[in-house]
């Protein structure tokens, strides 16, 4: 379960200086080779293995291959795949989606996912980061788009299979950003740049994916704000979806439809992962006992707390305390 931070290098092509940043800080795309993505409260990142080749375009790109688990997925990066062999389900909070060789999808922001690769599929992939808009050519691209697209106020889940109209432009921009980036000819970081924007013109303007209503959306994502940071403050506390309502004045409903809605998850796996985690940090930094982290945790009953932990670590507190100061 640890997060871990890459550090790569970019060139801004438009200005020619090399810049040295996270994985997070810049609008960036990233095919990646390897990743495996594991939520951890409300933090999230990336373990992925690099290519030999760094990215010599403004977007950062990395080729290669997807490795799939079964764990549950969540990034904050737009995701554009390809299943290049097999088949495979991805199933989300509300819907599941089979998917077959050929068959490209589109998975936007902070949507919470896992995979059943029941057809030994083989997937190759497209993060495009845009935690940072101005970091993208405004000339080129909208800003209402980006700020759809950062957020994730947009279509969450769009799948096109090459019965589909624009299907063979689509799959050309992806086999060209991903030759490209590992032929690297002349003047490559023009073609990578030119099929980025093409791929995105065809989404949106066949209408696969759409930006949803902005001001209603920002009113959910501020109200969501305002939930989440109460609960971050207090998550080690006896708090309900009651006690939310009543600091943040809103319905317990309109709470738990936003945790749906927004998040991909309820209040209840939300607030459990906060205190898992913490008790995770808990077991390996200190020498507290086991019962004791458990209501340092928020959890006011040991068996309940042991309970939770199997299920989201898949070992007990005991274990998991022990092989991670062996990992050390």
């Amino acid at each position: 379960m640890n997060i871990f931070s890459k550090t790569v290098i970019i060139i801004d092509i438009f200005c020619f200086k090399y810049y040295y940043i996270q994985s997070e800080m810049f609008a960036s795309v990233k095919i990646l080779k390897h990743y495996k993505t594991k939520m951890r409260g409300n933090n999230m990142g990336f373990d992925f293995l690099r290519s030999a080749t760094a990215s010599s375009t403004a977007f950062r790109v990395v080729c290669g291959e997807m490795i799939i688990d079964e764990l549950w997925n969540v990034h904050s990066e737009v995701l554009i795949a390809c299943v290049r062999e097999g088949a495979m389900t991805i199933e989300m909070a509300t819907s599941a989606h089979k998917l077959n060789k050929g068959d490209i999808y589109f998975i936007s922001p902070n949507q919470k996912y896992k995979i059943d690769n029941f057809g030994n599929a083989v997937v190759e992939v497209v993060l495009l980061n845009l935690s940072n808009p101005n970091a993208v050519t405004q000339e080129y691209i909208p800003q209402n788009l980006i700020r759809g697209l950062s957020t994730g106020n947009c279509t969450h889940f769009a799948k096109v299979s090459p019965s589909n109209k624009s299907y063979g432009r689509l799959l050309e921009c992806i086999n060209m950003i991903i030759e490209g980036e590992t032929e690297k000819p002349e003047y490559f970081q023009l073609l990578i740049h030119g099929k980025l924007y093409e791929l995105f013109y065809i989404m949106f303007s066949e209408e696969y994916i759409s930006i949803l209503n902005v001001e209603t959306q920002g009113k959910k994502y501020r109200a969501l704000r305002r939930i989440t940071e109460y609960i971050n403050e207090n998550f080690c506390d006896n708090i309900t979806l009651d006690t939310i309502a009543q600091a943040t004045d809103l319905s317990r409903y309109y709470i738990s439809h936003l945790f749906k809605e927004l998040m991909n998850t309820t209040f209840v796996n939300y607030l459990n992962e906060l205190r898992l985690n913490r008790a995770a940090m808990l077991l390996t930094t200190t020498d507290t006992p086991v019962i004791e982290i458990a209501g340092l945790s928020g959890f006011n009953n040991i068996s309940n707390f042991n309970r939770a932990f199997k299920m989201y670590f898949d070992t007990t507190p005991s274990k998991y305390r022990k092989s991670e100061r062996q990992a050390f």
